[in-house]
């Protein structure tokens, strides 16, 4: 049966469930009551006294509770939870029983067993204890009914309804899995930063569990595989189709209690990783709630109409030193124009004083030992005009530097040279000078 087809014949059927909670409750009593008598069903007066249970947990009105527990008894035959197993008629009371979907529903109400470790071992090895004589009475083979009570019949049976316990009972973890979750939310939410250390408490009791249980189900399933292929290769040697379809039904079993493991262990995996960052980067820096509430306050408040205030510092108006709108009469400056090639002359005539002057520092360098550049620029400054001794400077500065060593200076201040410039004064020594003594003689 496909799909489609399945979706169409449920859909004819026009089938509807509603049960809420005093029909639940009901229904899960009527299961233990069920499970705790050798009698397989229930009479009238044995359903309303069980229903008067309901009712006073529920704290109803003890007035109506013969009428209610009618209308409970009606509601779950109606909705075939629950079925009439005598032939009297309706003139006496009869004879009930739970329906097998009624069964189903209170078992997982009642019986929500998680998948662990040791359950799983138990079941993995009835399952390969089974393969392992369905696997032998394949290699003896026989006639068909051979086939079919030694090897069709218990893979469809016995072996299937062992991972159908299984798929239960992995479908009970995911409950409990989920009911652990919920548990950290509210701790999380209840206690904040108090209850960091149970959730991590939790968190690796849970994880550690789920790991065993991984490692368990890939050992035991590789090792259920390896016979399931040989039972299929030796039902496909015999052509006993049928139980080739038997085998692949099982595996599918198989495969999907597999991808469950597989599905599980990396969804809590990322899970855990989730609340541990949420842990670090929430929890552990907002220990007083105080960023989370603003938050939860913000998005709580999104998209009501706000009016929104920019507060600045008052900033006072910016005070020029000028007055813009004042108008600055323009000076003409005139001078006499030089003749021609006077500049030449005069270039001349510095270059010529330039190297007098070098020969006579190089002469007392080499007496002195040491000449200091703002001493020399002062001697000058009457006979030179600033224009001129600021070019004279650099060139005594790198002419100095080229003939002696520099030394360093108590004071670095820049210092007034006349009116107009200003330099940063330079001492050297000849190289080779020692102190207190005569310097040693070099070819300067």
């Amino acid at each position: 049966m496909n799909v489609a087809e399945t979706i169409a014949r449920t859909w004819s059927m026009g089938f509807a469930l509603q049960l809420d909670a005093e029909d639940a409750a009901f229904l899960a009593g009527i299961h233990a009551w069920l499970a705790t008598n050798p009698d397989p069903t229930l009479d009238e007066d044995q359903l309303r006294g069980i229903y008067r249970i309901v009712s006073e947990v529920a704290h109803g009105d003890s007035s109506t509770v013969m009428q209610r527990a009618t209308s409970a008894i009606a509601r779950l035959r109606e909705q075939r939870l629950m079925v009439r197993t005598d032939t009297a008629g309706v003139v006496r009371g009869g004879d009930y029983s739970l329906s097998r979907m009624g069964s189903a529903i209170a078992e997982w109400l009642v019986e929500r067993e998680g998948l662990t470790r040791q359950s799983l071992e138990v079941m993995m090895t009835r399952i390969r204890a089974d393969l392992g004589e369905i696997r032998h009475a394949a290699e003896e083979g026989g006639d068909l009914e051979h086939w079919e009570s030694r090897v069709r019949g218990p893979l469809r049976l016995t072996v299937t309804g062992l991972m159908e316990a299984i798929d239960r009972r992995q479908q009970g973890m995911d409950v409990q899995q989920e009911e652990i979750r919920e548990r950290i939310g509210r701790m999380l939410e209840e206690s904040w930063f108090e209850a960091v250390r149970s959730c991590e408490e939790l968190l690796v009791t849970t994880s550690g569990a789920l790991q065993e249980l991984h490692r368990a189900l890939m050992h035991e399933i590789e090792g259920m595989s390896s016979l399931m292929n040989e039972i299929e290769e030796l039902c496909e040697d015999a052509f006993q189709t049928e139980s080739v379809e038997a085998v692949a039904h099982v595996r599918r079993q198989m495969e999907r209690i597999s991808a469950w493991g597989e599905s599980r262990f990396t969804t809590w995996s990322e899970y855990y990783q989730s609340v541990h960052e949420f842990i670090r980067s929430v929890v552990s820096v907002d220990p007083e709630r105080a960023v989370r509430t603003r938050l939860r306050d913000a998005l709580k408040a999104y998209g009501v109409t706000t009016l929104w205030f920019l507060n600045v510092a008052e900033q006072p108006p910016y005070r020029h030193l000028r007055d813009s709108t004042r108008e600055q009469s323009i000076q003409k400056i005139e001078r006499q124009r030089s003749a021609p090639g006077s500049a030449l002359e005069e270039v001349g005539l510095a270059e010529s004083r330039l190297e007098q002057l070098e020969r006579d520092l190089l002469l007392e360098l080499h007496r002195r030992g040491e000449v200091d550049l703002m001493e020399i620029l002062r001697r000058l400054l009457p006979s030179h005009p600033p224009r001129e001794l600021y070019v004279m400077a650099g060139d005594l500065a790198e002419w100095l530097a080229r003939r002696a060593a520099p030394q360093p200076l108590r004071e670095t201040a820049w210092q007034p040279l006349g009116t107009e410039i200003e330099i940063q004064n330079m001492a050297v020594r000849l190289k080779g000078r020692r102190d207190g003594g005569e310097s040693q003689r070099h070819d300067l």
